[in-house]
């Protein structure tokens, strides 16, 4: 990749990714794949001190999430 477009993703994911870093609050970004060459996943929040918490959610929701995003995905490539 070259610098400038490294530059440019780092500025956006740190937008998306400071959230939790300015606010206390634990994230977990939960990965579903690659749709159009691009990195997709989900990032869930939940307040200080619920790690825990937020790590179940988490592994209660991954199959779930990934079947609902290559069901939309399948869906995409069938109609275009």
């Amino acid at each position: 990749m070259e610098a400038a477009a490294l530059e440019d993703f780092r500025a956006r994911a740190f937008c998306l990714l400071s959230i939790a870093g300015m606010s206390g609050f634990c994230q977990i970004s939960i990965p579903l794949g690659m749709h159009n060459n691009l990195p997709v996943s989900v990032s869930l929040l939940a307040k200080q001190g619920a790690d825990h918490f937020l790590l179940s959610i988490a592994t209660e929701l991954y199959a779930a999430l990934k079947e609902q995003a290559s069901m939309v995905w399948e869906s995409d490539n069938s109609t275009a």
